[in-house]
């Protein structure tokens, strides 16, 4: 989260220009003695600085502090600051009108954390405002490194609120440490340090799949989670020496870090989740020696053979997400072969329902129903357990394909009526009453009296 100091809104740089050229000398001196009168340290520190921050460029960043204090603003519109009774009042007033008129209202003062004028709302908001290009590139690249991992680890849910709670809490640690300040806070640099927390303390020294690519290369590398402190420590270093005004929130980001591992710490007490993942070694079935000829014959490009050597590391763990993903990329080469059928229907049988799972097996049917020579070989019992998958994903397309492969094959299948009642409500989160009405005659007509056909959605006309 970075403080910021820009003027936002339509016309704000012709508006500044406008102002430092009018009535610095009517408003700047009574906005020092307004300072001066304040119970608040920093306040007074900015007062005795007014005479400097008055010239040369320097007046445009005072107009920005008295532009946003609020409290000044407001006793100063009441004409409490330069009064009615006082010689230069009518003209400081059309000055300020016109000023005013300039001005407008700047979005970003509206919704970033000030702290001389906080509302709560802003603690969420703020987050979702960024400085710059660089400043929203930057946290968007940490938030895909770490993001992915915890939200598998999390599910989307309860990823989202984390993370929401991670800039909140940097947003209140920031709060806490400039109290009545008149800079403003932006950015999601406080709910990234909370994820990288997260991170940390889910995985610590386990070793996890990174991605990464190269050109038209991608692939993943196991590594220690912990390796990505680091990485992040310098990130932090690198935009501290890019900020020479010294504009960075680091107490928001220690903040966010603090609610991010208390927020995992909680949820493994909650949940009893251990992250306990046994050597290598006490588990070796000769996986690991396949697994490098493996390798081996990948770097050498022999793909054939390296396909049939995943497709053995597969029949020895069936569960390794990673020797089932090559499998499959390697197969999908030629799609007329076997494997290409044995690896779809492998991934297509995880039985897991966290979120990386999900995306997996989806993607592995998108490119299985496209590819797949001949045809497919979707039985009825998976074409109802991926359509319920898929109804549940909201995948409600790739849902009704299986659920017309299921009523041609297995008009009768038990789980037919709950797949159309799962599509019937589907279509209608999307707003698509024709097709639900389509599914739900299906219903009536192939299930009367089913439990499924009596708890439809009373909208769907029979």
């Amino acid at each position: 989260m970075a403080r910021s100091a820009p003027t936002s809104g339509p016309g704000s740089e012709a508006s500044i220009s406008t102002r430092s050229r009018i009535c610095p000398a009517l408003e700047f001196p009574r906005y020092a003695d307004y300072l001066r009168q304040s119970d608040n340290p920093q306040r007074r520190e900015l007062a005795g600085r007014i005479e400097h921050l008055a010239s040369g460029d320097d007046s445009q960043h005072l107009l920005r502090l008295m532009e946003r204090d609020r409290d000044f603003q407001a006793a100063l519109h009441a004409g409490r600051i330069v009064r009615p009774d006082q010689v230069e009042y009518a003209r400081w007033l059309e000055q300020r009108t016109r000023f005013d008129q300039v001005k407008g209202s700047g979005f970003t003062d509206r919704w970033s954390s000030n702290p001389a004028d906080w509302r709560p709302v802003t603690a969420l908001t703020a987050m979702f405002l960024h400085g710059s290009a660089a400043h929203l590139i930057g946290n968007m690249v940490f938030l895909f490194l770490f993001g992915y991992t915890v939200e598998v680890a999390l599910g989307r849910r309860r990823y989202l609120a984390y993370f929401l709670l991670a800039g909140i809490g940097a947003d209140l640690a920031d709060l806490a440490a400039r109290w009545n300040s008149l800079g403003i806070s932006i950015g999601a640099s406080g709910a990234i340090s909370g994820l990288m927390a997260m991170y940390v303390t889910l995985y610590g020294r386990r070793r996890i799949r990174f991605f990464y690519q190269f050109l038209f290369y991608f692939d993943y590398v196991k590594a220690p989670a912990i390796i990505l402190l680091p990485v992040w420590i310098a990130h932090e270093l690198v935009q501290q020496q890019l900020d020479g005004q010294g504009g960075v929130a680091y107490m928001a980001h220690a903040g966010g870090f603090v609610t991010g591992a208390l927020l995992i710490a909680w949820y493994r007490w909650r949940h009893q989740v251990t992250m306990v993942e046994l050597p290598e070694a006490a588990r070796d079935d000769g996986f690991n020696d396949e697994k490098a000829r493996a390798e081996a014959l990948m770097r050498k490009m022999q793909l054939d053979a390296a396909r049939a050597a995943y497709g053995r590391l597969v029949v020895l763990r069936p569960a390794d997400r990673e020797s089932l993903t090559k499998f499959f990329n390697l197969a999908k080469l030629v799609p007329a072969d076997e494997d290409f059928h044995r690896a779809a229907l492998r991934i297509l049988a995880l039985r897991e329902t966290d979120a990386e799972t999900d995306e997996l097996v989806h993607a592995c049917f998108v490119t299985y129903w496209r590819t797949a020579r001949p045809r497919p070989r979707l039985g009825p019992d998976v074409c109802a357990r991926l359509g319920q998958r898929f109804a549940r994903m909201g995948r409600i397309d790739d849902a009704a394909r299986l659920a017309g492969l299921l009523q041609q094959a297995a008009p009768a299948h038990d789980a037919l009526p709950g797949l159309l009642l799962a599509l019937i409500h589907g279509e209608l989160r999307r707003d698509k009453r024709a097709r639900a009405n389509e599914y739900a005659a299906m219903l009536d007509a192939g299930f009367p009296g089913s439990s499924e056909q009596r708890w439809r959605p009373v909208c769907c006309v029979r």
